[in-house]
C-alpha cells in the first residue's frame, strides 16, 4: 500500500483526515473481482470469465442486468432511457458490457462523516468507470451510494456526478459523500468498469479515499514548520482563467468558475518542463472540457481534475491537509500543490478577487519570512497570477473553506514527503 495511517491524531472533537491509497498487485489483491480481474503489471481490467460472475444491479445503479455466457461478461441496461437523466443520458443510453471490483472493509482510525473518492485509469473511447461508497453506522451498512461517472471520452458518455441521492444516512454533494448526523466508523469503496464492446476495457491504476471528520477547523493537530523550505519557489507556469480569448468557449466559458482546470493545467506544464514530456502541456479550454461535470455544469469536481492528470500517466490523488507546514512537505520534495480555499471580503489580502465561496490555487513555494508564494489563477493576465498571501490568512482560508483539500499531482515513483505525513497521505 502506497500510504497507510501511521500516526492517529486523537483528539475526540478535532478535526480528523485519513487517506487509504491503493495501486497494484499487493494492494488489489484483497478486492472481490466480478468480470475483472487484476493482471501481471498491477492494474485492474474488465475480463471475460474474470473472477466471481455475479452482475449485480447496484454496480450499475439500478439498470437491468443479464450475463453473456458467450462473452462470459456481465450485460448492464442504462436505469435511464436515452436523454431521460439531466436532458443527458446517465451512461450510454443503452446496453453496456460491465464488472466491478470491491475493496474490503476499511476501518477508519476515528469515526468519521465525509469521504472523498479518487481514481487514475485510462477510459478509451467507448469505455467509461465509476466508484461507489458505503459506510458502517453503528454497526449497520448503508446502501452503495454513486460517485461520479468518469470518461476521458465523451463520444460514449459525458462525464457526471449524481445529483438526489439524499438519505436518512447520507448525501453526496457532486464529489463529497457526507453522513447525516451520525459518524461512520468504516467504509467500502467499489469501482465498475464499463464497456460498449468486450474487447476493449478501461485500465484501473489506482484506488484512493480521504475520509474525513469534518469540524470547527480550529481543533487541529498544530504542526511546526520546516523553515529549511523557506526562500524555496517552484517553477511552476503562470497561467490565468481570466483571459477575454476564454469567453464563450464552453464548459462554463472562462473567468471565475475556470480556477481549477487552469490550476490543473499550470502543474501538468510544470511536470511537462521537468520530464521533457510535452504532451503535458495543455490549454486551460483544453484541460476545461477534460474536466467538465455535465450535471455540476462546471469544471470544480476535485477528482475529475487529478483523474485527467491521472489519465496521462502521473500519479494524482485528492487528500485533506491540516496546515500549511505539512505543504512545506510537498514543496520540499519539489512537488506543487494545488488548493481549495475560500473568503470573504477582507480576509484574504492581496486577492485578485474581493471574496469566493470557493477557489483553487496553486501553492508553488514559501518566502523567506514563511509566507505562501502561490499561482492564483484569478490573476487579471498570466504575468499577474504569481501572488505571495500570509500564511496565515491563506491557511485560514483553506481549511474554513474546504477543511485542506488538496490535489496531489505527480510523476508515478516520484519521492513522496515522510516528515509530517500524519495520515494524510
Amino acid at each position: 500500500m502506497e500510504t497507510s495511517a501511521q500516526t492517529n491524531y486523537q483528539a475526540s472533537t478535532g478535526q480528523f483526515h485519513e487517506l487509504w491509497q491503493l495501486s497494484g498487485t499487493h494492494d488489489f489483491s484483497s478486492w472481490i473481482f466480478n468480470s475483472t480481474a487484476l493482471v501481471n503489471d498491477g492494474t485492474v481490467l474488465l475480463t471475460p470469465g474474470g473472477g466471481n460472475q455475479h452482475c449485480y444491479s447496484a454496480y450499475i445503479d439500478g439498470g437491468s442486468v443479464s450475463y453473456d455466457s458467450n462473452m462470459q461478461l456481465c450485460v448492464g441496461q442504462d436505469p435511464f432511457g436515452l436523454g431521460q437523466y439531466n436532458q443527458q443520458n446517465y451512461y450510454n443510453g443503452g446496453q453496456f458490457y460491465y464488472g466491478a471490483l470491491i475493496s474490503p472493509i476499511h476501518q477508519t482510525a476515528r469515526s468519521i462523516n465525509s469521504l472523498v473518492a479518487s481514481w487514475n485509469a485510462t477510459t478509451p473511447a467507448g469505455t467509461w468507470i465509476q466508484t461507489h461508497v458505503r459506510v458502517q453506522i453503528n454497526g449497520a451498512w448503508t446502501r452503495w451510494f454513486k460517485l461520479p461517472i468518469w470518461a476521458s471520452d465523451l463520444s460514449t458518455v459525458q462525464r457526471h456526478s449524481i445529483d438526489g441521492q439524499d438519505d436518512p444516512f447520507g448525501t453526496v454533494d457532486t464529489d463529497t459523500f457526507r453522513t447525516k448526523g451520525q459518524l461512520a466508523t468504516a467504509y467500502q469503496l467499489a469501482v465498475t468498469l464499463f464497456s460498449t464492446t468486450p474487447n476493449t476495457t478501461p485500465v484501473l491504476y489506482r484506488v484512493a479515499a480521504v475520509a474525513s471528520y469534518e469540524t470547527d477547523p480550529q481543533h487541529t493537530p498544530q504542526i511546526s514548520p520546516d523553515k529549511s523550505v523557506w526562500g524555496r519557489n517552484l517553477g511552476v507556469p503562470q497561467r490565468s482563467q481570466m483571459l477575454a480569448s476564454y469567453q464563450g468557449q464552453g464548459y462554463g466559458g472562462g473567468g471565475e468558475v475556470w480556477c481549477s482546470p487552469t490550476s490543473t493545467s499550470m502543474v501538468m506544464a510544470y511536470w511537462s518542463s521537468i520530464l521533457n514530456r510535452p504532451e503535458l502541456t495543455l490549454t486551460v479550454p483544453a484541460t476545461a472540457e477534460a474536466a467538465y461535470d455535465f450535471t455540476y455544469q462546471g469544471t470544480g469536481n476535485w477528482p475529475f481534475n487529478t483523474a485527467h492528470a491521472g489519465a496521462y500517466g502521473l500519479h494524482a490523488f485528492i487528500t485533506r491537509m491540516y496546515s500549511m507546514s505539512q505543504v512545506e512537505q510537498w514543496i520540499k520534495v519539489g512537488v506543487p500543490v494545488i488548493i481549495s480555499i475560500g473568503f470573504q471580503n477582507g480576509q484574504l489580502p492581496n486577492a485578485p478577487i474581493p471574496s469566493t465561496d470557493g477557489h483553487i490555487i496553486v501553492v508553488r513555494g514559501f518566502a523567506a519570512n514563511g509566507d505562501v508564494i502561490t499561482n492564483d489563477p484569478a490573476g487579471a493576465s498570466n504575468d499577474r497570477v504569481q501572488i505571495t498571501y500570509n500564511r496565515q490568512a491563506l491557511q485560514n482560508a483553506w481549511l474554513r473553506s474546504s477543511h485542506g483539500t488538496a490535489y496531489i499531482v505527480m510523476p508515478e515513483n516520484w519521492q513522496m514527503p515522510t516528515a509530517n505525513r500524519l495520515t494524510n497521505w
